[in-house]
């Protein structure tokens, strides 16, 4: 129970590894609420989770201000505070890779990238007060795969990098902001998952890619969401209060950035 009594929030933990998140997060003690576009899903979450912990589950939109400072005031108001926020909403089942239009470019930017920054800013002024006060991001190993395996023979225009460029983005967000929420003794990091065998995994990718990807690292096995739920567990307990400003990967060892 190494988060007992403390109150979290988990940004799109109504499925996949938010859910997993919002599991463990339970399971060490944790009050949790689940701040999702997809209510319907948010709740049943939270009523399938209801006999773990307390849990509650209330409609966000990630990518518009005035709807994540409703939200955050609306759980820090209902718990007393706030101890933890997992930024785990974004853009990724239903991300069209082949749409580099500036808009679809903004919309990403919005919820992926920009949605953490709201979410954190609105958490802040309650993290501060908490004497366990954490933030953890989700990024991707995207941000660190450069390759582009189109077509050589005619260049098809600048791609947008739509994904991953909002995960490298997030991982420079969690470093500014741990810098200055460390004054106050908030710990900020990231964790950037690789091939998670999730929903939104096989929406994005077929599975004979995703068994490939699998293939290419050091350690094989497929990586469940609960495995990255028990990085995130460690990053909120009282063990990871010196670390911050860090990005974890839990890949299987596939990327190594130095």
């Amino acid at each position: 129970m190494k988060l007992q009594d403390r109150r979290a929030i988990v940004t799109g933990g109504g499925r996949g590894i938010g859910r997993a998140y919002v599991e463990r997060f339970l399971d060490e003690g944790a009050q949790v609420a689940i701040l999702d576009l997809d209510i319907e899903r948010a709740e049943k979450t939270a009523a399938e989770l209801a006999d773990r912990g307390t849990v509650f589950a209330l409609q966000t939109d990630i990518g518009d201000e005035e709807s994540v400072d409703a939200g955050v005031a609306a759980v820090a108001e209902r718990f007393g505070g706030l101890d933890i926020v997992v930024n785990n909403a974004a853009i990724f089942g239903d991300w069209k890779p082949r749409d580099d239009t500036f808009e679809y470019l903004k919309k990403i930017t919005d919820v992926n990238l920009l949605g953490a920054w709201l979410v954190t800013r609105a958490a802040a002024p309650h993290l501060v007060k908490s004497p366990h006060g954490r933030v953890i991001n989700q990024s991707s190993t995207n941000a660190y795969s450069y390759n582009y395996s189109g077509p050589t023979d005619e260049f098809p225009g600048l791609r947008s990098y739509s994904y991953a460029w909002t995960k490298y983005g997030t991982n420079g967000l969690t470093k500014y902001t741990a810098a200055q929420l460390g004054n106050w003794g908030v710990t900020v990091n990231a964790i950037a998952p690789g091939v998670i065998f999730t929903e939104a995994l096989l929406n994005a990718v077929d599975e004979e890619r995703a068994n490939q990807l699998v293939a290419s690292q050091p350690i094989k096995g497929k990586i469940q969401a609960s495995d990255i739920a028990g990085a995130a567990a460690f990053l909120a307990s009282d063990d990871a209060k010196f670390i911050s400003g860090q990005v974890l990967l839990v890949d299987g060892g596939r990327f190594m950035p130095g």
